[in-house]
């Protein structure tokens, strides 16, 4: 330590340095003294300003919303989206109300009001173009593109309304084309604004505005609104494998929602072909994509699908998806109508949507199109968007790496000459325990949290953040970041007696940090995760943040401008790491709402919460060395995470749900009325049953629940044992989603009324070899039908009529195939549908049963879909909970 005595010789005290009242240490060349600390008072307010201060630049980037264009003011906007008149158009399509594939909302009333729209947009365009409408009714059979996928359908006359606009002088009849899809069918009970009525109504008001302009489009652009997209992506299907015009798509722009209102995001591209993202980088003026997001979907956290997987798979057609996924508590519930889509929010749908096909409209599509090319991408705050080939993401990740070795070995290597003997060892040494602390720091922060989330779990206090996600900061990222401070602060006592100052504690510490970021940098790349430019951000931040940081301050004292040179070397990752982890709780949240009791939802978000406040934290930690009575944070931060505790047990606040119009975030909770008949083999009715079947879609399903139906007997789990003996357990589920029967209740209710009774009738049987039969049968019934093709053990399925393709067989049924298939009619046939299947058959078999198929309907729409009774009954359940269901019906045969 020097003597005070020396520092005057320099002309002041160390401590006259800084505003802060002490000073970090001074350096001379590259000595370091046994400097003092910041004090801690100051240091706690100035971070909790700088935190204000960067959620609120982060609150306005994600709130960040153009004013809307009202009609009155379209003249003075030419060629602009106008906002009002698009949302005039949601309105209109909101007020016809759910629209279920196959009711007459959806295939009539929708359909009309589409063309009446497109009608008027036609009377009013300009000469220059060329505009062809047109109303597709495709049927076909679908069967998955890859195993796994146990989902296969037939279906008849879908609704698509299919509108091509061209330049009307144009000899390049065959010019590839861009395709725009947005689905105008809903879920059943919900008003689908948001999925997916604005994409439908800003893809009008795009359309509208292209045909006003003087200047044809150089690509022809194709705006498909498909009928289908809710009952397994099959309008986009038909259109993309039956319709003429699908040949001539080039690209496609999807738009689809799992949320409502806020900002759309790209979160899927490709497959490959970087010009589609650089294209809408270039263009859009308000961009919002992020590779992180792709790479969650294709890691199939989040549990859906859009169309474009259809036109990516079946058409080998690259695109881009663009989605809303904010307030995801609404998605699919009667809670999706309008009042959660905002005017400003269509806007910048409009705007961005209507930038990006004018320039891919109007732009040379390459030649050559590698569909194997990977494109990093993502926005900034909503400011920018930043792309990069793959082969530089490989150029960044190797450069970083090395130089973030590089700089570390060379700082270690060069201390001063005149040190004490030795200390080049002891700080090379001391750098390698840093790098140890900081992996027992993740390991310690994560068991805290997973031991949090136990007595969570224990206690009966799961999901307590699902309405108030900021809980999660106090509940999993407090007790998370101060059990890695304690580790980090038990390591530095011991650091410093060794080192001598804390300045050069610090400087190790933040080697070790920097260290470990690259080390885990390492590992993504090497095993290709694209989403690690995040932490490239930061490592970037800490290698020339740093470099700066030791030129500005060479021979220099250490003060608060250096502290605060230190901060803003980080800003840019730290808004993004905000921006970013918003995003992804955002989306994470509402999802454990719908995602079933087979993993406990706590866990995933306690462990990304974690993820992100450890990444915040990593070079904060070694700043804790130059304060004094750190511990004190310590103190703060588990005294939070107490508070928080005792708040989710004793207050209102650990309630998960919440209701409301505006603000709803429900419990889903769906039921079925359900009849079951189980035929004899000579086709009499050997067993009938009634009962409710509730359906459960996430942690907190429990018979109790079933509590306002008032079962006339006890409500009872569905055994998974049945599901061996009887095809998916003799229930009729509507997609094949198995793993849902943990979340299965059944109780006796009353016989529903069915108005259309489902009925498969075998009209034909015929040996077609030695050992093959095929039996041909009608089917019967309404528009939503599954048939569950189970033949007998030894017996082999080896053809059926749908298609060429055989369908594929269920995954969970791997020792007897069980094949499933979904059965859907747009406009009713004139006859039954007739099906054959052709069997092989072992002659031990012969004479015998060969087959058992399940059918089950479901009636979603009009008065038949529920009793009055059954509806009624609904209304009992709390207003937090969304209770929903209708009418459905399972048969059980054997031939």
């Amino acid at each position: 330590m020097f003597e005070e005595a020396n520092l005057r010789k320099r002309g002041k005290l160390a401590s006259d340095f800084t505003p802060f009242g002490s000073a970090v240490g001074m350096m001379d060349g590259n000595s370091y003294n046994h400097s003092w600390k910041f004090p801690f008072l100051p240091c706690l307010i100035s971070a909790a300003v700088g935190f204000i201060l960067l959620m609120g630049i982060l609150t306005l980037s994600d709130h960040r919303l153009p004013a809307p264009i009202l009609l009155k003011d379209a003249s003075s906007h030419p060629g602009a989206f106008i906002g009002e008149r698009a949302y005039k158009h949601l309105e209109r399509l909101t007020s016809i109300g759910p629209r279920v594939a196959g009711s007459y909302e959806n295939e009539i009333r929708t359909v009309d009001l589409l063309m009446r729209e497109i009608g008027f947009i036609k009377q009013f365009a300009n000469s220059a173009h060329k505009i062809t409408m047109d109303i597709q009714r495709p049927s076909g059979v679908m069967t998955p593109m890859t195993d796994g996928i146990d989902h296969n359908t037939i279906y008849h006359a879908l609704a698509n309304v299919v509108v091509k606009i061209e330049d009307k002088n144009s000899s390049h009849v065959n010019a590839e084309s861009l395709l725009v899809n947005a689905h105008f069918d809903s879920v059943f009970g919900s008003p689908g604004a948001s999925d997916n009525g604005v994409s439908v109504a800003v893809a009008l008001e795009v359309l509208e505005v292209l045909t006003r302009r003087t200047e044809p489009t150089r690509h022809p652009v194709i705006f498909l609104f498909n009928g289908a997209e809710e009952k397994g992506m099959l309008g986009a299907h038909g259109f993309i494998t039956q319709h003429p015009w699908a040949k001539q798509v080039g690209a496609f722009v999807n738009l689809d929602a799992c949320g409502a209102g806020g900002r759309e995001i790209v979160f899927q591209a490709g497959p490959g072909n970087s010009w589609l993202i650089k294209a809408y980088a270039a263009a859009a003026p308000y961009p919002f994509a992020n590779i992180v997001a792709q790479e969650i979907f294709e890691a199939k956290l989040v549990p859906s699908d859009t169309d474009f997987k259809i036109f990516r798979d079946f058409g080998q057609i690259p695109g881009l998806d663009l989605a809303y996924f904010k307030n995801g508590y609404v998605y699919h519930t009667k809670y999706d109508d309008i009042q959660h889509v905002s005017l400003s929010s269509v806007q910048r749908a409009g705007d961005n949507l209507l930038a990006l096909v004018s320039n891919l409209a109007n732009s040379d599509w390459p030649s050559m199109r590698d569909s194997g090319e990977i494109v990093i991408f993502f926005d900034y705050l909503g400011l920018f968007m930043i792309t990069f080939s793959n082969v530089s993401w490989h150029l960044l990740n190797i450069t970083l790496i090395t130089l973030a070795f590089y700089q570390s070995i060379a700082w270690v290597t060069l201390q001063d000459a005149d040190s004490p003997s030795g200390r080049i060892g002891t700080v090379c040494k001391q750098v390698v325990f840093s790098c140890l602390t900081g992996v027992f720091q993740m390991l310690g922060a994560f068991f805290a949290a997973w031991l949090t989330v136990g007595v969570v779990t224990l206690a009966g206090f799961t999901m307590s953040w699902y309405s108030r996600p900021h809980v999660l900061i106090g509940l999993y990222g407090m007790p998370a970041l101060a059990v890695a401070l304690f580790v980090f602060l038990q390591v530095s006592a011991a650091q410093e007696r060794a080192l001598k100052s804390s300045f050069l504690m610090e400087r190790v510490q933040f080697e070790g940090a920097k260290l470990n970021l690259t080390l885990i940098v390492l590992l993504t790349y090497m095993y290709g995760i694209r989403a690690n430019v995040l932490l490239l951000l930061w490592l970037s931040s800490a290698i020339f943040g740093r470099w700066f940081l030791d030129k500005v301050y060479q021979r220099k004292t250490i003060d608060g401008g250096w502290l605060l040179l230190h901060f803003f070397s980080f800003t840019v990752p730290i808004l993004q790491t905000l921006y970013l982890s918003d995003s992804v709780i955002a989306l994470l949240v509402p999802i454990s709402g719908r995602n079933g009791i087979h993993s406990n939802p706590d866990l995933l978000v306690a462990m990304v919460t974690v993820a992100f406040g450890l990444l915040i934290a990593a070079f904060l930690f070694p700043l804790v060395s130059l304060v004094r009575h750190a511990r004190r944070i310590l103190f703060l931060l588990m005294a939070g995470h107490l508070l928080v505790v005792l708040a989710v047990i004793f207050t209102p606040l650990g309630f998960p749900y919440s209701t409301g119009i505006v603000e709803a975030k429900p419990q889903r909770v769906q039921i079925l009325h359900v009849e079951r008949t189980f035929y004899e083999s000579n086709g009499l009715v050997r067993r009938r049953e009634s009962g409710y079947w509730l359906f459960g879609w996430d942690h907190h399903i429990k018979p109790e629940l079933l509590a306002p139906l008032e079962p006339r007997e006890g409500v009872k789990l569905v055994d998974e044992s049945h599901c061996h003996t009887l095809p998916y357990c003799g229930l009729p589920y509507y997609f094949p989603y198995l793993k849902r029967i943990r979340s299965s209740y059944w109780a006796p209710a009353p016989q529903p009324l069915i108005y259309h009774p489902t009925r498969i009738e075998l009209i034909d049987l015929k040996l077609t070899g030695v050992d093959k039969r095929s039996l041909t049968f009608t089917l019967t019934g309404p528009d939503h039908m599954t048939l569950m093709i189970w033949p007998i053990s030894g017996v082999k399925l080896v053809g059926w009529s749908a298609s060429k393709e055989l369908p594929h067989a269920d995954s969970f049924y791997t020792e007897r195939p069980l094949y499933f298939v979904t059965y859907f009619y747009g406009v009713q046939p004139n006859t039954p549908y007739e099906l054959t299947v052709t069997l092989e058959v072992p002659p031990s078999l012969s004479g015998k049963q060969v087959l058992e198929i399940a059918v089950t309907s479901h009636i979603l729409h009009g008065h038949e879909s529920m009793a009055n009774e059954f509806a009624n009954t609904l209304k009992k359940f709390p207003s937090w909970m969304y209770a929903h269901g209708w009418t459905a019906t399972y048969s059980h045969w054997s031939f």
